[in-house]
């Protein structure tokens, strides 16, 4: 199946039990969502009314089938995985909600059927209110796990690197750090059991010692072992011990081992994994963030032009991924060294986008937004290697072209900075030079510090 834009006929279902008698009549009747299977039907409108206990299934089933797994579902109360499957709580005004959920629809040139990474973005522009939240799972062991990519195929223990591959991309950013949890070095299990052990000999067989300290001879001993009948006496050297500070003290050490007798301040711990049962050091676990997620900028354009295309969807000239453009510049300052060469590279960032769509409406925003990145685009020559950075926005290396001569080969560039007022757009465009001497070992590195050290033009 295919979402090119078109508009469909629209349909409302009622799944579960009778209709409320005030419910909008445009509503049909289903018993089950296997009926929506069989009749291949395509509704844009679900309202579930059914018991706890089966709605989750039922969402689970409804995410999962490419029929209904963007449509805006709706249910009479909460359940487990409502908040994860379902886009709010069903009344009767829910004609607003709709309305929304139908004009952000109307605006997706995004074919995503086929392909998860554009589904989720499909998912999060249909729902701007949804935010890809984790499920907290005691009983798994990944510990969290996120219900719409479960019901997509996705197994838990994939969607952490997966969700990291696109926030790396620029489509998602993350919204809120959830937790922080710790996995086994040896089979990624997070069900640890931490265990205090003995730093001399590594037995479990420890406990809390009250001890003292004999001044007189030096012996260190546990407190039951001093004790008399009228007071405190040193069982090594009989010395009675009247005066704490003067005759004895309390040592630091108040763990004792019963394996080898020694005393000490702190235990080692380790995590040993009940699955694998696998001794990890502390340091050796694998820490991992928990996040959840929403929709970035870019992500929201590859929704409304239809591709994977960046920011900049980039059509003069040859688009580059970020580790060609980075090979290229590496291999031009080379050649620039040796032979005398000058190059320039520019990076051009919109600094307000979320800010600016915000303000100004997605609608509007993004066709303000659409025009002046045509202004840009009509700056690029063929002969510029271009390539753009969720970092640095849109990066030009143009070849043979000092830094002073810019303002003149990309005056159109400029000029977008006096016609910031009228869009409200903050644009910021950094120039650096080749040759470098101080590459230094990184690009990456070198062209973040470089950009940094210089003013905006």
């Amino acid at each position: 199946m295919s979402n090119d834009g078109e508009l469909f006929q629209e349909l409302f279902l009622w799944i579960g039990q009778d209709l409320p008698k005030t419910t909008d009549a445009k509503f049909e009747y289903l018993q089950t969502p296997n009926e929506i299977i069989v009749k291949q039907l395509l509704p844009d409108c679900i309202v579930l009314s059914m018991p706890t206990e089966v709605q989750d299934e039922v969402l689970m089933t409804l995410r999962h089938h490419e029929l209904t797994s963007h449509c805006l579902i709706l249910v009479l109360q909460d359940s487990p995985l409502s908040p994860y499957l379902a886009n709010g709580t069903w009344d009767e005004d829910y004609t607003q909600h709709y309305q929304t959920y139908k004009s952000r629809k109307q605006q997706i040139k995004l074919r995503y059927y086929d392909d998860n990474a554009y589904k989720l973005l499909a998912y999060l522009w249909l729902h701007p209110e949804f935010i890809l939240t984790p499920q907290s799972v005691p009983s798994s062991s990944t510990l969290f796990n996120y219900p719409l990519l479960n019901s997509w195929g996705i197994a838990p223990e994939e969607s952490f690197s997966w969700l990291t591959s696109l926030k790396r991309k620029g489509w998602i950013e993350s919204n809120s750090l959830i937790n922080r949890v710790r996995f086994c070095g040896a089979c990624q299990s997070g069900h640890l059991n931490y265990i205090d052990t003995c730093p001399q000999c590594q037995s479990i067989e420890i406990e809390m010692q009250a001890s003292l300290h004999c001044f007189n001879c030096g012996h260190i001993g546990k407190q039951d072992r001093f004790k008399k009948k009228l007071g405190l006496s040193c069982p090594n050297c009989t010395q009675n011990l009247r005066h704490i500070g003067v005759d004895y003290d309390r040592p630091i050490e108040n763990q004792h081992c019963s394996g080898c007798d020694s005393i000490f301040i702190e235990a080692n711990v380790d995590a040993e994994c009940l699955h694998c049962k696998v001794h990890n050091k502390l340091a050796d676990l694998q820490v991992r963030n928990i996040y959840d997620y929403r929709l970035e900028t870019t992500g929201r354009r590859i929704v409304r032009q239809g591709k994977d295309q960046g920011l900049f969807a980039l059509l003069p000239g040859d688009a580059m991924t970020n580790t060609q453009f980075d090979w290229l510049i590496t291999w031009q300052n080379q050649l620039a060294i040796r032979h005398g060469h000058e190059h320039t590279i520019v990076s051009i960032q919109m600094l307000n986008l979320n800010a600016f769509l915000a303000q100004e409406g997605e609608t509007k925003g993004f066709a303000h937004l659409d025009a002046l990145l045509e202004r840009i685009r009509s700056t690029i020559r063929n002969t510029d290697a271009c390539s753009y950075s969720p970092i640095h926005g849109l990066l030009l290396f143009l070849p043979f072209t000092k830094i002073d001569q810019i303002k003149v080969i990309y005056s159109k560039i400029f000029e977008l900075k006096s016609r910031q007022t009228v869009s409200n757009i903050e644009v910021s465009i950094r120039a650096i030079a080749l040759p470098d001497k101080n590459w230094g070992d990184d690009v990456q590195i070198w062209l973040t510090d470089k950009l940094a050290s210089v003013e905006s033009l």
